[in-house]
């Protein structure tokens, strides 16, 4: 609380004119002099009041001053500091004390680095799963955002996993999505000629997650694709598209064209980890984009 003003001869003070000496005091008034040279007589109680409202003004200043720096640190702790790297702690199969994928964290750091002309990505965090998505924002306001393709980047006890991820729509649904989208684009020669080929160069493989569809992995080997299982042996795949499209009338699949980065590797990328995944989406770009391509 502010003490109150005492007023003392010879001494200065302060009020909205500027500084001032007190040269006589009364019993209800004073006189005082400006720097200018300016005399007065004045109530005493008036330049209390005046003095007193300035200091509060200055006062409330500092205190809202101060709120704004607790807000912007808060902004900028835990989940929303900048993106150092993944750390062991966010190894773990549940969401529980993460901060990785929060928009100041892995989520908006990708985002930085995708810099594709067709489309502008934003990043949210997957409900109650330790996976970070992105999305184009003008796709992102449609009403099938849960059946849409979309960048990924999903942390296990296991280790890290990124790609696309493409879900096919419930068997009695009639309206074409991006599974259907997608499924004519693998059904070009090129196009899986392609894909075939970035899976080689950047180790990528293709997968169910859900178990509905397929199991084990969709794999590029010697031009061709297999069907790799566990403890079973390879089963050749002669036409990707058609896998797929048999594979998604069986159930929902969960369609992953992904990369597996383990733990130890994931954490020593540190903050680069964030430019490998913004560099792998742009490679992949193609194939989100014959999925964002809705067919008739």
């Amino acid at each position: 609380m502010t003490e109150e003003i005492k007023f003392e001869i010879g001494e200065k003070y302060e009020n909205m004119k500027g500084a001032f000496e007190v040269l006589a005091i009364r019993r209800d008034s004073m006189d005082i002099r400006w720097e200018d040279g300016e005399e007065i007589s004045t109530p005493i109680d008036l330049q209390r009041r005046i003095i007193e409202r300035m200091q509060f003004e200055k006062e409330l200043e500092k205190a809202q001053a101060a709120q704004k720096i607790k807000k912007a640190k808060a902004s900028t702790s835990k989940g929303g500091k900048h993106f150092a790297g993944l750390e062991a702690t966010d190894f773990s199969n549940t969401v529980s004390k993460t901060s990785w994928r929060g928009r100041g964290q892995l989520g908006g750091a990708v985002a930085q680095r995708l810099k594709n002309k067709q489309f502008k990505f934003n990043s949210w965090a997957v409900l109650r799963k330790p996976e970070v998505a992105w999305i184009d924002i003008v796709r992102q306001k449609q009403a099938d955002l849960k059946l849409q393709a979309k960048f990924y980047a999903r942390v296990e006890e296991g280790g890290l996993f990124f790609g696309v991820h493409v879900p096919a729509p419930d068997l009695a649904a009639t309206e074409t999505s991006d599974w259907h989208a997608l499924m004519a684009w693998f059904a070009k020669p090129e196009n899986d000629s392609w894909l075939h080929k970035q899976c080689v160069s950047h180790d990528l493989y293709l997968c169910d997650l859900s178990g509905q569809g397929f199991s084990g992995k969709l794999e590029a080997k010697k031009e061709k694709w297999v069907n790799t299982l566990p403890e079973k042996k390879d089963a050749p795949v002669k036409s990707l598209s058609a896998f797929l499209t048999a594979a998604g009338k069986s159930g929902v699949v969960d369609l992953r064209i992904e990369k597996q980065m383990g733990k130890d590797a994931a954490i020593e990328k540190k903050q680069t980890i964030a430019s490998d995944m913004a560099a792998l989406f742009e490679t992949l770009m193609p194939v989100y984009a014959g999925a964002a391509e809705r067919i008739a």
